[in-house]
């Protein structure tokens, strides 16, 4: 007999923007959500809400996702609400959303610019996801969202654009 649970989907930096809509697209496919946010509680638990509004079961969990220290941690959280809410502990989908953009012209980009950058959208996202491979179903995917800006660039946007590029794990 198929497994009749339902599928899971962690997105980090799901309650505001590209990354919520995902987790609406998704949850209206049948998909239950783990959001992440950074600061905003608050539109965290919007996203949770209009979410359940569709049928599905959700949750929010706070990330940094430039503090790699910090991932254990998280790890730990997610297996309690994974095992809380679903009785599992083990998601179907990751999906690496979080960010932030920078506009600085390059000549003024400065190297903590370039560092809070890098660890949010590359270093960030290879050890979150490298964290959490333990935790995702076999046959399981991992989305890593780019950017336009990894194809073209403007003015302000060198570090974010190079950063963004599409990768394969």
């Amino acid at each position: 007999m198929p497994d009749q649970s339902p599928k899971i989907a962690l997105i980090t930096g799901g309650s505001r923007g590209l990354g919520r809509n995902t987790a609406i697209h998704l949850a209206r496919s049948g998909v239950d959500v783990v959001l992440t946010y950074h600061s905003n509680k608050a539109e965290a638990d919007s996203a949770v809400a209009e979410i359940e509004s569709l049928g599905r079961k959700a949750a929010a969990l706070q990330l940094d996702t430039g503090d790699v220290a910090s991932f254990e941690a998280f790890a730990a959280s997610l297996r309690d609400t994974l095992k809380t809410n679903w009785d599992r502990v083990t998601i179907d989908y990751l999906v690496n959303n979080a960010g932030i953009g920078l506009h600085a012209p390059f000549a003024e980009a400065t190297e903590a610019d370039f560092d809070r950058l890098t660890n949010i959208h590359f270093k960030g996202v290879f050890f979150l996801t490298q964290k959490l491979l333990p935790m995702i179903n076999d046959g399981g995917k991992i989305v890593n969202l780019s950017s336009g800006l990894a194809r073209f660039a403007y003015p302000g946007a060198s570090i974010y654009g190079s950063l963004k590029g599409p990768s394969k794990c």
